[in-house]
C-alpha cells in the first residue's frame, strides 16, 4: 500500500491526503471534510475514519460534508465499518450534521443508501447534487 500522508507544519488543517481519500478541517465552514476520490480499499477506508476521528476530536466538531461525486461501490465489507464502527463512534464524539454530496455514479448511489438509512439513526442527514448546496445546508445550521 502506498505511503499515507498525513497533516503537516504547512497545512495542519488536512489530517489525511491521499490519491483516494482526503480528510480536512475547514475552518471557515466549521465542518471536517470527507473527500472520496476513487476506489479505496477497506484499510484505506479505516485509515480515513482515524482520520477523521481525529479531527473531529481536536476541533469539538458537529458537522461534517462528505464529498462522495467519485466515490465508487461501497463494498459489502466497508458499509460494515462505516455503519457498525465509524458513524457511532463519530456520533458520540459529537457529530451532530451530515451532509453528503451524492456520487455520480448510480450505482454507487444504490450501494450508499443503506449506509446513509443506518446513519440517520445516529446524526441529522442531508444529501445533496452538489457541494455548494452542501455548504449552504450545513451554513445553515
Amino acid at each position: 500500500m502506498e505511503a499515507i500522508a498525513t497533516a503537516t507544519a504547512a497545512d495542519p488543517n488536512v489530517y489525511l491526503d491521499t490519491p483516494r481519500i482526503r480528510v480536512s478541517w475547514d475552518p471557515h465552514l466549521r465542518c471536517i471534510r470527507l473527500e472520496y476520490r476513487e476506489w479505496h480499499t477497506t484499510q484505506e477506508l479505516d485509515i480515513g475514519m482515524e482520520a477523521f476521528l481525529r479531527a473531529l476530536e481536536e476541533h469539538a466538531a458537529t458537522r461534517c460534508l462528505s464529498d462522495s461525486r467519485f466515490r465508487r461501490v461501497i463494498q459489502p465489507d466497508a458499509q460494515r465499518v462505516l455503519t457498525e464502527r465509524w458513524i457511532p463512534q463519530a456520533a458520540a464524539q459529537g457529530l451532530r450534521r451530515l451532509a453528503i454530496v451524492l456520487p455520480q455514479s448510480q450505482l454507487t448511489r444504490t450501494t450508499l443508501e443503506p449506509v446513509v438509512t443506518v446513519y440517520r439513526a445516529y446524526v441529522e442527514v442531508a444529501t445533496f447534487g452538489s457541494v455548494e448546496t452542501a455548504e449552504a445546508w450545513l451554513a445553515a445550521g
